[in-house]
């Protein structure tokens, strides 16, 4: 059986804390957890961006599925791979019956972090707070500023 194409058109970018973003990359966080359901075609490529205080561009990893799912539910099957602590995962969800989880894979490291500036000046980047989509053109520029 073929393996999925990543979708052609656009890829996720997650503003992520700087210990998930190495956790991820480290390989030991496979479930970002988000509060609402993101538009995405599985899988997806992600670009990761590292909130202050770094405030740079990463890595990527692949979003292969996405379940939405009751919090305790979420917490039970998941909460291991978020890195989370529970109080920390209960607080994130507070005012939520239930959470989405964006499973990932194959995280890659950038051979060296594209802080903020150099973003901006590649593609007039404006980091999300949580989330943003990116066509594949405009990835393809964050990432040369990398050069």
């Amino acid at each position: 059986m073929a393996e999925p194409r990543l979708d052609p058109t656009r890829a996720l970018v997650l503003s992520l804390k700087p210990r998930f973003a190495e956790a991820i990359l480290a390989g030991n966080k496979t479930v970002e957890l988000r509060r609402i359901m993101p538009r995405i075609t599985i899988p997806t490529l992600a670009l990761l961006y590292a909130s202050g205080p770094e405030r740079s561009l990463v890595g990527t990893c692949i979003v292969h599925s996405v379940a939405r799912l009751p919090a305790d539910e979420l917490w039970r099957r998941h909460g291991a791979k978020t890195a989370l602590s529970r109080p920390e995962f209960d607080a994130y969800l507070s005012g939520r019956d239930e959470g989405v989880a964006l499973f990932l894979e194959q995280p890659d490291r950038l051979p060296a972090p594209i802080p903020l500036q150099a973003l901006r000046r590649a593609d007039n980047f404006r980091p999300p707070q949580s989330l943003a989509y990116v066509r594949h053109e405009q990835r393809k520029r964050l990432v040369m500023a990398l050069q």
